[in-house]
């Protein structure tokens, strides 16, 4: 782990992830990708342990080419992907927002990351990461007493709808994200 993008990474948990990355992780570079939309705010990053080993990009993960650029000019070898529209209460108000973020923008994240790392470059597979950071509506609840997730667990989502006025959002959610996840 050289050179991290985390996307997200001036919300709560992004931001607090990035401290705690400079602070353990010495040699590695931070360059944190934010839309700077309403849950992010680079107030949140305040104060980093080791300034000069962070970068922050603004930018959306629904954008191919530009993803294409930062993974190329940055050298990324590790993503942690935050990004994320959030609260049910929005997703039922504004749906199309959520599907734009949460399932195009992750797909075009994976995409960039596929084409990046397998065919532009010659990154050993076993070097790189994609780290999905999310709810229990992508990948789907665990039981108490159930063995913890592993790589291989698939995403099984626990969408808060059925709402009356959005049923084929549901079963969208429920069909592509899994299919998007196993296959990139």
């Amino acid at each position: 782990m050289k050179n991290v993008l985390v996307t997200g990474g001036a919300g709560f948990i992004g931001s607090n992830f990035i401290r705690y990355l400079l602070d353990v992780e010495k040699n590695v570079q931070v360059f944190n990708l934010d839309a700077l939309t309403y849950a992010g705010s680079l107030e949140n990053l305040k104060d980093l342990p080791d300034p000069l080993r962070y970068t922050f990009i603004k930018g959306d993960i629904t954008d191919q080419s530009f993803l294409d650029a930062v993974l190329r000019e940055r050298q990324v070898d590790t993503i942690v992907h935050f990004a994320a529209e959030s609260h049910v209460d929005r997703s039922i108000l504004g749906p199309a927002q959520f599907m734009h973020t949460n399932i195009i923008g992750t797909f075009t994240l994976l995409e960039a990351a596929r084409k990046y790392w397998l065919q532009e470059n010659d990154f050993p597979r076993d070097q790189i990461r994609f780290h999905h950071i999310s709810t229990d509506e992508v990948f789907g609840s665990l039981a108490p007493g159930e063995p913890a997730w592993t790589e291989e667990t698939p995403y099984a989502p626990n969408s808060p709808m059925p709402h009356p006025r959005h049923p084929a959002i549901t079963l969208y959610v429920r069909m592509v994200i899994p299919m998007v996840c196993h296959t990139a």
